[in-house]
């Protein structure tokens, strides 16, 4: 064996660290960043399906909803945004009676923030949009792949984010 550091490759099998990748992990990536582009394009087109909150309020109330309770900072790095900005539209949230936040802790530092039922209710109506929405792309896809695609998502999510 040489002394070159091997890594595991997209697709498996064994790459040094000074090789390039092979054509299929180079296509795998091309693949994965057309979706990430598709993805940030639907975003955008979703917004004329809502006329009462905006997709990135949806947004910050899903992730709200996820990890809210952790804290702003927590809030902030779900959503990939700086703290003060979770902090700039949570308050637009709180305002709108969508979002409750509070002080935990003895020094007030560390702000938890909570949907309220109102905001849990307009989640929960809005992810159904959604769903509503993109049930034509399920509805296009074969039972076998419908098997493989909810997995296969999740676990591209996982893999993108310790990428990145």
């Amino acid at each position: 064996m040489d002394d070159h550091a091997h890594t595991s490759g997209a697709l498996g099998r064994s790459v040094g660290a000074d090789e390039p990748a092979g054509p299929q992990a180079r296509e795998f990536a091309d693949a994965l960043m057309a979706f990430l582009s598709a993805s940030r394009r639907t975003r955008g087109r979703l917004q004329p399906l809502f006329d009462d909150i905006t997709v990135p309020q949806l947004v910050l109330l899903d992730a709200i909803e996820e990890c809210g309770h952790d804290g702003v900072s927590a809030v902030a790095e779900l959503t990939g945004l700086s703290q003060p900005t979770v902090t700039r539209s949570a308050g637009a949230l709180v305002r709108d009676g969508l979002v409750r936040d509070g002080q935990v802790g003895g020094d007030g530092r560390r702000r938890v923030l909570e949907l309220t039922e109102r905001g849990s209710t307009l989640l929960t109506a809005k992810r159904a949009v959604v769903a509503g929405h993109l049930a034509g792309a399920w509805d296009n896809l074969a039972p076998a792949e419908q098997a493989l695609v909810v997995p296969l998502l999740r676990h591209l999510t996982e893999l993108v984010d310790k990428l990145f």
